[in-house]
């Protein structure tokens, strides 16, 4: 009996195959921009900035004492303001200093110096020096300060000072004084009340005193 292949179904369905009918033109979707986005680095991440070197101050203080037309000017046994022999009382102030008023310890070292006591305490110079006493610091800080003799009488102390004189302000240049003391005196005089010229040697004051 011979064999013979069955013959397709007609309600079968044909394999799938692409559809030949045009696709359907795309759909647009409106597009929307992303959030701006700022990109930050973490400070830990960030490079050091370089810091500006910073100098250190050693600072002394001095009393430029006025009165009558006359300057107190010492002759220090351990000179710490530059310019010669004629100085000023003062002192270099420590680290153990720290907790006084800089006031107070002129006004001690005035007493301590020389034996005389001042008024107001007035800023009348400040300069600068390199290096330092004891080379802790990068540089040397002088601040002046002008004022009026009070009390006292004129007494150097010779563990400080060789001697001490009243030197009238028209004899300070011939004396051979710096430029920084000059302009001192300067500003002194313009602050204090109109007096006369110093006295000669002698007096209460004692404007002549050496050890």
């Amino acid at each position: 009996m011979p064999l013979t292949a069955p013959l397709p179904d007609p309600t079968l369905s044909a394999p799938d195959l692409p559809d030949a009918r045009p696709a359907a033109p795309a759909r647009r979707v409106p597009f929307a921009s992303p959030p701006n986005i700022t990109l930050t680095t973490p400070a830990s991440a960030r490079p050091a900035a370089a810091s500006p070197a910073s100098t250190t101050f050693q600072v002394s203080l001095f009393g430029l004492v006025h009165h009558r037309g006359a300057f107190l000017l010492v002759q220090p046994r351990r000179p710490i303001l530059p310019g010669g022999a004629l100085s000023l009382p003062g002192l270099t102030l420590r680290e153990e200093a720290g907790e006084a008023v800089a006031e107070t310890q002129l006004r001690r070292i005035l007493l301590r110096q020389v034996g005389l006591g001042v008024g107001e305490l007035r800023l009348v110079g400040s300069y600068v020096g390199r290096g330092s006493e004891d080379g802790r610091a990068d540089s040397r800080l002088y601040l002046v300060f002008g004022a009026e003799y009070c009390s006292g009488i004129l007494n150097p102390n010779p563990a400080e000072v060789h001697g001490a004189e009243w030197v009238a302000g028209a004899e300070l240049r011939e004396r051979g004084v710096p430029e920084w003391l000059l302009a001192a005196a300067q500003a002194v005089t313009a602050l204090s009340p109109a007096g006369g010229e110093a006295r000669g040697t002698g007096g209460p004051l004692g404007f002549l005193r050496r050890r």
